[in-house]
């Protein structure tokens, strides 16, 4: 496990690298970070909020631990303060000027669910609730609040369906979480107007954007970013109307069924991808290449599996992870004529990971180490990667990357030095971990936890965008046994203490091998 100790270390320093690359560029009079370097300094909803800063704050919690606490309120203080303008709905600040930019409704909604989808829900799927749920749920009733569309189904926030794709995103999550009716409502808002009008009206996928009055979209069927988001949505939405034994299961099966059967079979290619975008009605290929969100598209479809029990939605997922090693290389989102973006890469492994997490496929897996060798190869010496908010993302899918080879597991405090790796054992609740340092450490091992249950208080683990895979997950109240360390001792621990962390000492130059099993009671 040495190799992949080394990897994981890699990975988890690259986030620490790019956390101190950005953070001369945080405006110490706001604490707002502008959206990209070198041009007019902007705080922006849509990228410095939503796919930058969250990632600076994640990657601090695991490397940098210290600086945590004062990013997150400085920027939070300087969010509240400088760039709220209707509803509660922050938008864009000019940090040059010190002065708010005007922005239309639509763009404050379209940011706010951009901030709340990809950047909040992300620190609550890996940090737990806090003060960015809270901040999540108020930009969400901002936007309920907000909503200026009037349709047959009632109002909605935006006739496109990025946004109301992100809404269901966050409110699903929302409702799981508190069990309040108007999160569950506003979803219906949006299930009732796709699954009884887009769906039909578009040849039984979602159009990118939908006249509510002419009853009329786009005739596009977009696969990619801006597109995946309401596909996964739905499932969502039908997992939750499923376990609620509600009508609406039985009245959106069709039209969803419909949708993912039609999806495959016009919007992907011989391998099992999805395009960026096709038309609605032929299938003709309207934005060439294979889309970095393939693996976002699918989770819709473990989803369904999950909630019907009808595997046979696992069938198209199956065949994209088992073909994935044809796609090394791929030049996932294009610069150019030979430009490359690392965010187009860590998109793709991305959706990788989290269905490896459900279907492992060994060539899949290959085929991440090979990826994420290109992505990390990218950063600069400084620590920016490309110097735009898509930075963010390259922290997001390393850390992702580390704790896929750490099965969850973390050391803190984080030293550059600090090797770490874990693989199951005869059965998921086995672990076998390796542990070096270069120096004498001292500090504490942390085990994962099921998150989606103790955090989000879901029932079942659906594939959800933005969520961090889980991999070996302690349960607080069963008993565990801990082989190994200093001395050998063997113990028997709770979940609860392998979740809130076990003092341990590396004594630097030398590998530590424990090994953790399910201890049964009397044993």
């Amino acid at each position: 496990m040495a190799d992949d100790a080394q990897l994981a270390a890699q990975a988890f320093n690259h986030s620490r690298k790019f956390l101190e690359g950005w953070l001369p560029q945080v405006d110490p009079a706001t604490g707002l970070l502008p959206q990209r370097l070198g041009d007019s300094p902007l705080w922006t909803t849509a990228n410095s909020a939503a796919d930058n800063f969250p990632f600076m704050l994640i990657s601090a919690f695991f490397t940098r631990r210290e600086l945590f606490r004062p990013l997150l309120e400085n920027s939070l203080v300087g969010e509240l303060k400088h760039t709220i303008q209707r509803f509660g709905l922050p938008g864009t600040f000019d940090l040059a000027a010190g002065r708010q930019v005007p922005m239309q409704l639509d763009r404050l909604i379209f940011g706010a669910s951009e901030y709340a989808k990809d950047g909040l829900v992300p620190m609550l799927e890996i940090l737990g609730p806090g003060v960015w749920s809270q901040r999540m749920a108020a930009l969400a009733e901002g936007i309920i609040s907000a909503a200026p569309l009037e349709t047959a189904w009632g109002k909605l926030p935006s006739n496109d369906a990025e946004v109301n794709g992100e809404m269901l995103q966050v409110l699903c999550r929302l409702y799981w979480m508190t069990g309040r009716e108007e999160y569950l409502e506003f979803s219906r808002r949006i299930g009732d107007a796709y699954c009884f009008e887009v769906l039909p009206g578009n040849y039984g996928v979602p159009a990118h954007f939908w006249d509510f009055s002419s009853h009329t979209g786009d005739g596009s069927l977009k696969l990619r970013d801006h597109g995946c988001e309401i596909i996964s949505g739905l499932t969502l939405l039908y997992a939750i109307e499923k376990e609620l034994g509600s009508r609406r299961a039985d009245t959106y099966f069709p039209a969803i069924d419909r949708m993912l059967r039609r999806s495959v079979e016009i919007g992907t290619d011989s391998l099992g991808f999805f395009y960026n975008e096709v038309d609605a009605a032929t299938g003709e290929l309207t934005r060439g290449a294979v889309s970095d969100n393939w693996g976002y598209d699918y989770y819709a479809w473990i989803t369904m599996a999950m909630a019907t029990g009808d595997e046979s939605y696992l069938v198209p997922v199956r065949r994209a992870l088992g073909n994935l090693n044809q796609f090394k290389d791929y030049r996932w989102e294009p610069r150019g004529e030979s430009g490359q973006s690392q965010d187009g890469i860590a998109d793709a492994v991305e959706g990788a990971l989290l269905l490896l997490s459900y279907l492992p496929e060994p060539g899949a897996g290959e085929w991440v180490d090979h990826e994420i060798g290109r992505m990390l190869a990218m950063q600069r010496d400084d620590g920016v990667i490309e110097g735009w908010w898509g930075d963010g993302n390259f922290a997001r899918t390393a850390l992702m990357y580390a704790f896929w080879k750490s099965a969850g597991c973390r050391l803190a405090p984080w030293r550059e030095d600090l090797r770490i790796a874990a693989r199951f054992g005869g059965d998921s609740e086995s672990l076998e971990l390796y542990l070096s340092s270069e120096k004498p450490w001292r500090g504490k091992l942390f085990f994962d936890r099921q998150r989606y249950s103790q955090w989000l208080g879901m029932s079942a683990n659906y594939p959800r965008i933005n969520a961090f895979a889980e991999w070996f997950t302690a349960r607080p109240l069963e008993l565990y046994r801990l082989d190994g360390g200093v001395g050998k001792e063997s113990r028997t621990l709770t979940g609860s203490k392998l979740i809130d962390g076990i003092e341990l000492e590396l004594p630097g130059g030398k590998q530590l091998n424990l090994s953790v099993n399910q201890a049964k009671p009397g044993k």
